[in-house]
């Protein structure tokens, strides 16, 4: 389960960077729009329509049409070989992952899941319990109305999307996955891991004995993606925190807990936090946490106001990412937050 209390700070991280060469093209109205610059909260780009079992949202705020994409042709860019694919949710229905650079036997790849939506009444049956499409435990990828293009003039049908009612106090909804797993010598088939987390944890397919274990992206300088909300708030967008796991955050790895069980200080990871709107648009986290714990306007951090305090940044021992928005208010206080996340086509960059 994904740790609360993530943006209820207020904390902000600029997380955004454009690295020439890897914008998107266009040749049509489905276009994702282009790459979100740091501290921006859209680019210029045609809307493209949400996937079929969403519901449609509006636009909200401003944007930024000074440079409008080119609406014929599309040109693939030069830089391709400089990317790596992590996935495009074309395989399957739930994952895994597609990624192959760094995955070979014993390793196999992880898998797709989604979590939070996790608040119920209490005991006296006071409150509205969060719900959540698809249901918690049964991820799967979601259809687009119309294809759409993202990277290189890649044609996309599929994406990742987790859509909310939240109605607790830091409660969550979140869609990410696990980069690689290995087989569970010490657990039987349908049993949970060494760390008490379910083998195949929200995968829509069968629960098998194999454990995620840290993986090294150290290599890569950054990861880009296509994200939207059709939930914005009265800004015009919705509050996305891009996090990445690692051995001194999870509690997997024995760090953050003390190597005990209380993991209160645990699931604050090394992320940046953006603002998704109703248009795609392409963002870029810089994997870099600076010196010192000082970090760069545009790499990611730690929240400095909870959680484990003496984590480092450590890209070779990786669990995976995910995206997650938040609610902050008290279940009595105000209506419960709409979130729809939406991702697709999620490259490293090297």
């Amino acid at each position: 389960m994904i740790g609360k209390r993530f943006l209820c700070s207020g904390y902000s991280l600029a997380g955004l960077a454009f690295l020439c060469g890897f914008t998107a093209c266009s040749n049509n109205e489905n276009h994702k729009g282009g790459t979100s610059i740091a501290g921006a909260s859209s680019t210029a780009g045609a809307s493209s329509t949400a996937g079929a079992s969403s519901t449609a949202g509006t636009s909200g705020g401003s944007m930024d049409a000074s440079t409008p994409m080119p609406d014929a042709g599309c040109t693939p860019s030069a830089s391709m070989g400089s990317s790596v694919l992590i996935d495009d949710m074309e395989t399957t229905t739930h994952g895994p992952i597609v990624l192959s650079a760094g995955i070979a036997p014993p390793l196999s790849p992880g898998y797709w899941y989604n979590s939070g939506a996790n608040y119920v009444p209490d005991d006296a049956g006071a409150g509205v319990a969060d719900s959540s499409n698809p249901p918690q435990g049964s991820f799967a990828f979601t259809a687009l109305s119309k294809p759409a293009t993202t990277l290189n003039c890649k044609s996309s049908a599929h994406a990742a999307r987790q859509s909310c009612v939240l109605n607790g106090l830091y409660d969550t909804c979140a869609v990410g996955f696990e980069f690689a797993q290995l087989p569970d010598g010490d657990a039987g088939p349908g049993d949970a891991s060494d760390a008490g987390v379910p083998s195949d944890a929200g995968d829509a397919g069968p629960s098998i004995p194999k454990v995620s274990v840290p993986f090294d992206i150290s290599h890569y300088k950054a990861l880009t993606f296509w994200g939207m909300t059709t939930t914005p708030d009265p800004t015009g967008s919705l509050q996305v925190k891009v996090q990445f796991p690692d051995t001194d955050t999870d509690p997997r790895g024995q760090i953050c807990n003390g190597g005990g069980l209380n993991t209160t200080k645990c699931y604050n990871s090394y992320a940046a936090i953006l603002s998704f709107t109703s248009t795609w648009q392409q963002f870029t986290v810089v994997l870099d946490a600076g010196d010192a714990g000082v970090a760069p306007t545009n790499g990611i951090a730690i929240d400095p106001s909870w959680g484990y305090q003496q984590a480092q940044w450590i890209p070779t021992q990786v669990y995976g990412i995910n995206w997650q928005a938040q609610r902050n208010d008290a279940p009595d206080a105000g209506p419960p937050l709409m979130t729809e996340i939406w991702v697709d086509d999620v490259y490293f960059l090297q």
